[in-house]
């Protein structure tokens, strides 16, 4: 018997749990509803900036 994989290991961290009440109350204020809740949530991150040269490019 195969189980289901749990495909939102960290994001769990963040959404659920009467402990996470705040943080739900935050992401809803920002216009999640209760279907993204079940889904993974991804960050996005650039480490562009002007003070070494080898990133500049990743601002465009």
């Amino acid at each position: 018997m195969t189980e289901t994989p749990d495909i939102k290991p960290r994001s769990r961290e963040v959404t659920d749990g009467l402990e996470r009440a705040a943080a739900r109350g935050m992401l809803r204020a920002v216009g999640m509803g209760d279907e993204d809740f079940l889904k993974p949530q991804i960050g996005v991150a650039s480490s562009w900036n002007e003070i070494t040269p080898c990133n500049l490019s990743l601002d465009r």
